[in-house]
């Protein structure tokens, strides 16, 4: 009974929100912000020295190793979206990686970011393979020091932390009628492909804090990557909408995001049509693009909602 009710209300929701003309529409392309900043060596610097022995779980640590122009350590790496410079890496996990898979390879080092390959490392430390944990939570600048040191790169490290930071710098909240700005980060990733928000815990909600917003999906108690209903996106009520770029072919394009995904349309973001797309790395990684991406989000919001009071 319970899920006949449900799915009654979101044929309603859906289809009154088909009926809201918005005020105006205000659509913000970011996604050609630069990938991250440039730290390349300079002619006079030796650069990462040491074989290609080093193994990667987590797409934010390749993102750094990018930055750092330090590819040339890695060995292996996961799937990631929309980054270049990552193509000479002989090996891609297309899938969850395996402890014979990773040691037939003879890494010198696995480096994870998240604690769900702790099991991972457990075993590949039993077989006598070193691995590391830069955990995804810690600041963007925290995890550039540590990769850097592993690669040998510190003076590279010091020069993207530097980058980021100086992005950060410049930063000013944008606030609407005096309150933060409710900013969401809708997707159909990460919640087994159904409609889904990026909660507390998430490199997404960082990004929100950084530019002085409010992330309506942690207030409500959600953390990571979670399904939601309509009437849950209706009461997060979000004055804009974060998109990954990869994902505004998921819905078909930006008008078939506000008709498809639960509830939106009836919100204020829904019903002025703000939304903001970003380059993935940028709203998924908190890594070596965290000052740009911080920057960028920034100024689109200060021109979606006027200037900083």
């Amino acid at each position: 009974m319970r899920s006949l009710v449900q799915s009654v209300i979101a044929r309603i929701v859906v289809c009154a929100a088909l009926a809201v003309a918005p005020a105006h529409a205000e659509i913000v392309d970011i996604s050609d912000a630069p990938a991250h900043p440039r730290v390349s060596a300079g002619a006079a610097e030796a650069g990462a020295e040491g074989p290609r022995d080093i193994v990667l779980l987590g797409a934010d640590l390749v993102e750094i190793a990018v930055a750092l122009d330090a590819t040339d350590r890695i060995l292996a790496r996961p799937r990631v979206l929309g980054l270049s410079g990552i193509e000479d890496i002989p090996h891609v996990f297309r899938e969850r990686p395996g402890v014979e898979g990773i040691a037939a390879m003879r890494p010198a080092v696995v480096i994870a970011s998240n604690v769900r390959f702790d099991q991972l490392r457990d075993s590949l430390e039993q077989v006598g393979i070193e691995t590391a944990l830069i955990d995804r939570t810690l600041p963007a600048t925290e995890k550039v020091k540590r990769l850097a040191r592993r690669l040998g790169v510190e003076a590279r490290g010091a020069r993207l932390i530097g980058a980021i930071e100086a992005d950060y710098a410049g930063i000013r909240p944008v606030s609407r009628d005096g309150a933060p700005l409710r900013i969401l980060h809708a997707s159909k990733m990460g919640a087994g492909g159904s409609f889904s928000v990026g909660g507390d815990g998430t490199a997404v909600q960082n990004l929100i804090e950084r530019v002085g917003g409010l992330n309506p999906a942690a207030e409500i108690g959600k953390d990571r990557y979670r399904s939601v209903t309509p009437e849950g996106v209706l009461m997060m009520r979000p004055d804009v909408v974060l998109l990954s770029a990869s994902e505004v072919e998921t819905f078909g394009d930006l008008d078939g995001f506000w008709q498809n995904y639960p509830g939106i349309a009836l919100t204020p973001a829904g019903r002025d049509r703000n939304i903001i797309v970003m380059r993935d790395m940028h709203v998924r990684s908190d890594a070596a693009s965290s000052g740009i991406a911080t920057r960028a989000l920034s100024e689109a919001l200060a021109g979606m909602f006027g200037a900083p009071e």
